[in-house]
């Protein structure tokens, strides 16, 4: 049995049930991912204590969209709604959690390579959650996020780089190439709820020697099922959890509930 402790209260976490783990590139790592709203869904300190409870995963994206030389760690963020990523550490033990370095919102590679080497000098954390999004921030641009892991595998070697991309095969192949442990891919665009559009690539995707955790387009448990048949090892989840009135806690529940057939 793993915990997670909080200084107001303790988060249990089954080793294989619930949220079983699976290991890559040295880490112990939950199947069911999920982020903290987005700029129109802004959660506060308590939501997201709430979330991490119902999820029981021990993966943490930290945000750097606000982060600059000017902000220093005030600009690592937890979400949307101003929860730092420092004031989240004081209410729960960071032991059992993967902490990855969330370089969103970036729209070329040079950006998404100058955030990931200012958050890596203020944190010391080698796994980086990299994207490099088309001006639309809801697809990926395969060809700046090659070219980032390129040049940050050259500069930073240690980094453990766990790119999000289109559904695309031959981009796939490259990151792999490059030295990529876990490949993230959108099923359908950021917050579009279309699923898994193109299947056989995905499934191709899936062939490939990495684990591949389905992040993009997610409605529900039923698109993590479709991945999981295809292949793939593990599901993120963020704007789905905002789409009802119901906090987002209890729809996160509800995801992990609806994953217990195929999880365990």
């Amino acid at each position: 049995m793993e915990n997670i402790n909080l200084k107001n209260k303790e988060i249990e976490m089954p080793s294989n049930t619930i949220n079983p783990v699976f290991d890559v590139a040295g880490l112990r790592m939950t199947r069911i991912w999920h982020c903290f709203g987005n700029y129109m869904h802004k959660v506060d300190l308590d939501t997201v204590l709430n979330m991490l409870s119902a999820s029981k995963t021990n993966v943490l994206p930290i945000n750097t969209h606000l982060l600059d030389q000017a902000s220093g760690r005030s600009g690592l963020n937890i979400g949307f709604g101003g929860v730092q990523f420092d004031q989240l550490a004081e209410k729960i033990s960071m032991d059992e959690m993967v902490i990855m370095l969330n370089i969103n919102h970036q729209t070329s590679a040079q950006a998404a390579i100058d955030k990931t080497k200012l958050a890596y000098a203020l944190t010391g954390e080698r796994v980086v959650k990299l994207e490099v999004l088309n001006n639309d921030l809801r697809t990926s641009n395969n060809a700046e996020l090659i070219k980032a892991v390129k040049q940050l595998r050259k500069d930073l070697p240690e980094l453990i780089i766990m790119p999000l991309l289109h559904n695309d095969y031959e981009s796939a192949e490259t990151l792999v190439e490059l030295g990529c442990p876990l490949l993230r891919v959108m099923g359908s665009g950021i917050g579009d709820g279309l699923g898994i559009v193109d299947a056989n690539e995905f499934e191709r995707i899936c062939a490939l020697p990495v684990p591949v955790v389905l992040d993009g387009g997610v409605r529900g448990a039923e698109d993590y099922a479709h991945a999981h048949k295809l292949g793939a090892v593990g599901c993120l989840i963020n704007s789905a959890l905002f789409v009802e009135d119901a906090p987002p806690e209890q729809l996160l529940a509800k995801f992990l509930s609806g994953s217990q057939s195929f999880l365990n």
